[in-house]
């Protein structure tokens, strides 16, 4: 990966087919096909260049590297974009600001062959916040503490001046091969409508705009009083440039002081940031104990599997687990193969076979007694999610919960404590249901076409994860092919591309005598809360968290 001086990343994407497979906007991930005037922008598929051309290119910027080239073409008018860089699989570059908005297609000239033109749809503007990769954590400059980029132990404070790079503001009038004027009152789009809001309340807006690098856009505000219990390490920031709300994300911020909260537990003040400290992780190098409480909402579709009626299932859980981890090493990753979690906006894909898994290899998972239940108390009532053992493992759960017992709301969690965890008390805030809002689409789906998935509701400042799956029996072997995609939930909509559902198998016909049945696979969309960090004696990693998930037994052609 290249860095535009230490701000400009991509992403790869799992691609098979020999063509242009995606355009997107370089730093949110989000709108794909859909470029603002004078964006930085990444085109991926396979091919795109015979000659790589890895190093970054630096000013006067050429819009030919390597015999590549990248042309756009709207209402008869053709730009030829800038570029930063050219791999085979993907190439950057900048939109020119002189392309007209509206409906056009864009080719990839690589020597003497040219891709299929593929549909791009130009926007006067739409922001791209960069982030720390994979997450929605904003990477940040802090103007009033030495230009340091925010962290849990380096939050912004009201009053500051914060620094948000990205691209996708809108178009300029200068050349933009060459370095830009950086920050001034020119290189200030002040045609653009721009409002920017942390944590709820609206922040002065002081400059948006080009960076001295062409491309490469800043946004300065300055942090608003918030709410007393809004502070914390994940403060949602919402920015709309131009009528487009850019990619959702978060900052830490502290009413004073450079830690984001929070008090020992939470005790009612609101949600804590569950992400570890360094410390705390470098502590936990040979093994950790953890607890999690878990809450959500579900809506199932299912197909019957004879005359392929769809019926409905809502349904709330409440539970909780409560052990430890041991057998880590210092390369984790390895231990953890088989689960590999997509960037944003893109998707993976994975085989599972019955004699080969093996999810946790080298790890040993130890439960731990946090006493007879664990209490939870929301806007209907309360619950208790009940300790039960097997075989020396516990887990706690709500059984017979009211399918609507889970909403929106704050909910106190307790426990009086056990042999392994001692007693605790917090809170947890959980937002609107994510609703698949064309769930219809997955009953049947040609893989070779994709499919777009759409959805409203949701935690704002979370991503969204789109999976699925299909099985394949064979004797007494299963094959089991699954793909997860992530996308930023303010978009509102993902494409599973056709080149990713191939990969899936067909749903296989069954007969039996006079009866045919198809053994669907299923996909599923959710979206997880921003969750709490609790503390109790004993556990060394405490969380709670809600999710909101929507599952359809899909039958792939």
């Amino acid at each position: 990966m290249k860095k535009l001086l230490g701000l400009l990343a991509f992403t790869a994407s799992v691609i098979l087919a020999q063509t242009v497979t995606g355009v997107v906007n370089n730093y949110s991930g989000i709108n794909v096909g859909s470029v603002a005037q004078g964006a930085i922008f990444i085109v991926v598929g396979t091919g795109l260049a015979d000659t790589q051309t890895t190093t970054l290119q630096s000013v006067p910027l050429q819009t030919t590297l390597g015999n590549v080239r990248i042309e756009v073409t709207v209402n008869g008018t053709t730009t030829f974009a800038p570029m930063y860089y050219a791999l085979n699989t993907q190439l950057a570059g900048i939109l020119p600001s002189n392309t007209p908005v509206g409906t056009g297609t864009l080719i990839v000239r690589n020597n003497n062959k040219s891709s299929p033109a593929v549909p791009i749809i130009i926007q006067r503007s739409g922001f791209g916040v960069l982030t720390t990769t994979g997450t929605t954590a904003a990477r940040v400059q802090d103007a009033s503490n030495g230009y340091q980029e925010l962290t849990s132990t380096r939050a912004t404070n009201p009053g500051n001046y914060l620094v948000f790079y990205g691209s996708g503001v809108g178009a300029t009038a200068g050349n933009e091969t060459v370095a830009q004027t950086g920050v001034n009152a020119s290189g200030d789009l002040v045609n653009i409508a721009t409002t920017v809001t942390i944590g709820g309340k609206t922040a002065p807006l002081l400059y948006r705009g080009r960076t001295a690098f062409p491309g490469l856009d800043q946004i300065n505000v300055q942090v608003p009083t918030l709410d007393t219990t809004t502070y914390g390490c994940t403060v949602s920031v919402v920015i709309t440039t131009g009528g487009v709300q850019a990619n959702a994300t978060t900052i830490p911020v502290a009413a004073s002081g450079t830690t984001c909260p929070p008090p020992a537990n939470n005790g009612g003040g609101g949600n804590i940031s569950t992400i570890p400290t360094q410390s705390e992780i470098d502590s936990w190098a040979n093994g950790y104990s953890y607890g999690s409480i878990n809450i959500g909402r579900s809506t199932s579709y299912a197909a019957d599997i004879l005359t392929g009626t769809f019926s409905t299932t809502k349904s709330s859980n409440f539970d909780a687990f409560f052990g430890r981890i041991s057998g880590l090493s210092s390369n984790i990753s390895t231990q953890l193969q088989g689960f590999v979690n997509p960037t944003v906006g893109q998707c993976t894909v994975s085989t599972l076979t019955s004699s080969s898994f093996s999810p946790f290899p080298g790890l040993t998972f130890t439960s731990y007694d946090a006493g007879p239940a664990v209490t939870g108390v929301g806007p209907n009532g309360t619950q208790l999610a009940t300790r039960s053992s097997t075989a020396g493992t516990f887990s706690y759960d709500a059984a017979n919960l009211p399918a609507n017992f889970i909403t929106g709301g704050r909910y106190t969690l307790s426990g009086t404590g056990g042999a392994n965890v001692g007693a605790f008390s917090g809170t947890l805030d959980v937002g609107s249901e994510l609703t698949w809002t064309n769930w219809e689409d997955a009953k049947i789906v040609t893989r070779s076409g994709g499919l777009t998935v759409r959805w409203t509701g949701g935690d704002s400042s979370q991503l969204v994860s789109i999976d699925g799956s299909q099985a394949v029996i064979s004797g007494s072997s299963v094959t089991i092919k699954l793909f997860s995609c992530l996308a930023n939930r303010s978009a509102g909509q993902f494409n599973i591309p056709g080149s990713i559902l191939s990969q899936l198998s067909a749903s296989p016909t069954t007969n039996a005598g006079t009866f045919s049945f198809v053994t669907r696979g299923d996909i599923s969309i959710s979206n997880a809360g921003n969750g709490t960090r609790l503390r109790a004696s004993g556990v060394d990693y405490f969380t709670a968290n809600d999710s909101s998930d929507t599952t359809v037994t899909t039958e792939f052609r």
